[in-house]
């Protein structure tokens, strides 16, 4: 798979370190370098063919005349676009040659639901994939093919003890691996004590998603990328979490693939 990269910001930067140097995590302020065990074991680096940092959307104004002109040559078979310019967002399906482009929302000011609708609409029309996931963890993309989108554990429980984890899939700011080295050897007295724990290892990392509320999903991305961990760590252990997901939450955490 080839994957192309066109971002701005802090969590298009960890997402491009996280694929292409995952040893690069404890600068981020996980672990921590002294305590690194590198528990990332994958470096995509090969798999990406350009990673193409662009200023913060608000620099280049209201409007962009010629898109294309800023953005550049765009060949490849998978493009991630985060946190662009909405008039390149809006021309990529037109100049882009990719097969699939994929729009993470991490904030709820990086695509509209009109825009989304419309890039779909574009994408549709030229025989490209499209995705939106919002946040980038809530749902599966073709990077998931890669061990990226909605995260995955396999736990070994010895009683109520977290005895191994394994990361089958990890969210893509690797977010994953943290949680679930911080939650090796948990012993499970409270579940409520447990699901506060998952969370609380989850911000430490820390999630980049916005704490601004999205109209859409009636909460913030971020809270929803904690359901989300709180819910697939404990499935992983044989914890029903359906009843810490809100109601109206649960189209978004339970059914999303």
């Amino acid at each position: 798979m080839e994957i192309g990269i066109i971002y701005s910001g802090e969590f298009g930067r960890r997402f491009v370190s996280n694929l292409a140097y995952p040893d690069s995590c404890p600068h981020f302020g996980a672990c921590g370098i002294d305590e690194c065990d590198h528990c990332k074991s994958y470096d995509l680096s090969s798999s990406i063919v350009f990673a193409r940092e662009l200023e913060e959307p608000s620099t280049y104004g209201v409007y962009i005349e010629e898109p294309e002109r800023i953005v550049g040559e765009v060949e490849c078979e998978v493009l991630v676009a985060i946190n662009l310019h909405p008039d390149i967002i809006a021309e990529l399906p037109e100049f882009a040659d990719v097969k699939c482009l994929i729009v993470p929302v991490e904030h709820p000011a990086w695509l509209s639901v009109g825009l989304r609708e419309q890039v779909r609409r574009k994408c549709e029309e030229a025989g490209i994939e499209f995705y939106a996931p919002k946040p980038f963890c809530a749902s599966n993309t073709p990077l998931a093919d890669l061990g990226f989108g909605k995260p995955e554990f396999r736990v070994r429980m010895d009683g109520n003890v977290v005895e191994q984890v394994e990361v089958v899939r990890s969210d893509p700011c690797g977010n994953a691996y943290y949680v679930a080295r911080r939650m090796r050897g948990y012993e499970i007295l409270d579940v409520g004590e447990f699901w506060k724990d998952i969370h609380q290892h989850q911000c430490a990392y820390p999630c980049l998603a916005s704490m601004e509320r999205d109209a859409e999903i009636r909460e913030a991305p971020f809270h929803l990328a904690g359901y989300v961990m709180v819910y697939q760590f404990s499935k992983a252990c044989g914890v029903d979490a359906e009843s810490f997901v809100p109601e109206h939450m649960k189209k978004f955490v339970l059914d999303s693939v």
